[in-house]
Formats: C-alpha cells, structure tokens, sequence
C-alpha cells in the first residue's frame, strides 16, 4: 500500500510532457516570430544603410504585411506605394520611439525612405495624430492654369504626383517670389503638401530647383564611378544628397581620372533631363 502511494504522489508532481513543451512553446514562438530578446538590437544582424536621396512619403496605411515587413501606403495624389521597413527603421509617435506594431491599417504616416536594392526603404515612420504635411521633389509633367493643377512626376512612382495651386501657395525661385507661370515643363521642383477636400491635395509652397539651362555647382565625394555608361555619383555635402551627372562632355584623359571617394567639385548643366559636367576639378584639402 505504501509503494502505491509513493506512485501517486510521483505522479502528481512530476510534470507531464505536454506540460513541458507547453512552457517552452512561447520561446519556440517567439524565434518564429523573429523576436530577439530585449537586450538584443535587431538592426545589429543588418547591414548599414546605403546613403542616398531621401524622399518623404505621407499617407494613409492602406494594408500592413508584417511576414515581409511591408505596409501599403495611399499616399497623397491616391498613389500606392509599397514601402519596406525592418529592424533598422525607426518608428516614433509624438517624439517617442515605439514598436513596430503601432503600424496598423488607417495609421496616418510620414516616411524617411531611400531607394535599397530597387525597393522603397523607410529610414524612419512617423505615425501622425495630427493632419500629415507631405513633400515630394521631381520634375514638372503639366501645369493646368485654369484648374490650378500641378502635375509632377517624382523617382517613386510612375504615376505623376498632382497637387492643386491656390492663391495661398507659396512660390519661390532663388529666394525670391515666383509666379505660377513660372512652373513650366521640365523645371526640378520641391514641393510640401497637405491633404485638401475630396482627396485633392493642396500645395503649400513650392520651390523652383532648377530649370533647362542652369549650372550647378556640387561639392562632394565620388560615390560611383561608371566611365562606359558615361556618369558619376556625388555626394552633395550642401544638400546632403546624391546627384548623377553626366561626364559625355569631359575629355577621355579627364574622365580616367575620375575615382571613387575622390573629393571634386562638379559644375554641371541641367538640360531638363540630366546634369551634364563641364567640368570636374579635385576639392581643395582642408587645412588641418
């Protein structure tokens, strides 16, 4: 009698497998899921991020995929756009950096994104409880006086970016006021934006980058160097951004020169498509 007592009672306190693999189910789940512990940065198992231009994207999530690490954004002009963010993306609400999660369908956001391997990358999102203000760089497609409609075509989407002129819309040239007729086709612009009445975006103000016919001077390091397909990469210091320029019009010896991480200054037209390098000459050293 007392060998089965002994039984029962090893049977009771013994834990039962199913009870085991139950306890150790959350961390198998969360592996899966790709949680790291906390005291573990994600972004330390990614490579850096590639410098380049950054484009800010504003709108409203449309669909989020959280398998891929994506979301859907409407944004403004009814454009989809497709942005992928990961461990290295910051994600901040009021000032406050917060969790991936926070990123849910109807989210009103605005995005920090690069171009990486083809695909729109978020550097940064933030989640927006108040209206969104969204900017966008690119080049004059069609402007409509009697509608007041800009049209823009910009490096994230085919579809042309369309945003309504009032009489409010700051215009500017050079740091100087410019007029409406002034936006004609081919000219680079910079334009932030809000959203208006029955989804027609209104534009805030505008300012007239660059138009055919007018130098630049960029000052920088080479980034890229692609003598047979005829052009380099710099990387503007005063604009922290990354220009191509056309080198078909320098001389065969000059071109051979042109090295990656060499500092230059580049003065360049714009034709209305291209920057094109008149000339190229190395940066002065910097004293110590």
């Amino acid at each position: 009698m007392f060998a089965v007592l002994v039984s029962i009672a090893i049977m009771v306190h013994q834990p039962s497998s199913a009870q085991t693999s139950a306890a150790a189910l959350p961390q198998r789940s969360a592996h899966v899921e790709g949680q790291l512990p906390s005291d573990r940065d994600p972004s330390f198992d990614l490579p850096p991020l590639p410098k380049g231009t950054v484009s800010l994207v504003g709108g409203t999530v449309a669909k989020v995929d959280p398998i891929r690490d994506r979301a859907v954004v409407r944004a403004f002009g009814g454009r989809d756009i497709t942005i992928d963010f990961d461990g290295r993306t910051k994600f901040i609400r009021e000032e406050t950096a917060v969790s991936m999660r926070e990123i849910q369908a109807g989210a009103r956001i605005y995005a920090d994104t690069i171009l990486v391997n083809g695909r729109i990358f978020a550097k940064t999102i933030r989640i927006e409880t108040s209206p969104v203000m969204g900017e966008v760089r690119g080049q004059v497609t069609g402007y409509d006086p009697t509608k007041g409609v800009l049209s823009v075509r910009d490096a994230l989407s085919e579809e042309p970016l369309r945003v309504r002129i009032t009489p409010e819309t700051a215009i500017r040239a050079e740091d100087r006021p410019a007029q409406p007729s002034q936006l004609a086709v081919g000219i680079l612009v910079k334009i932030g934006f809000r959203p208006g009445p029955l989804g027609a975006d209104i534009a805030e103000k505008i300012e007239i980058l660059a138009q055919p016919g007018s130098t630049f001077t960029f000052a920088g390091k080479i980034t890229f160097v692609d003598v047979r397909a005829g052009y380099v990469a710099i990387e503007d210091q005063a604009e922290d951004n990354t220009h191509e320029v056309d080198v078909d019009r320098l001389t065969p010896d000059v071109k051979l020169q042109l090295k990656e991480g060499t500092d230059v200054i580049i003065h360049a037209q714009f034709d209305g498509h291209s920057y094109h390098a008149q000339t190229i000459e190395p940066a002065p050293a910097s004293r110590p």
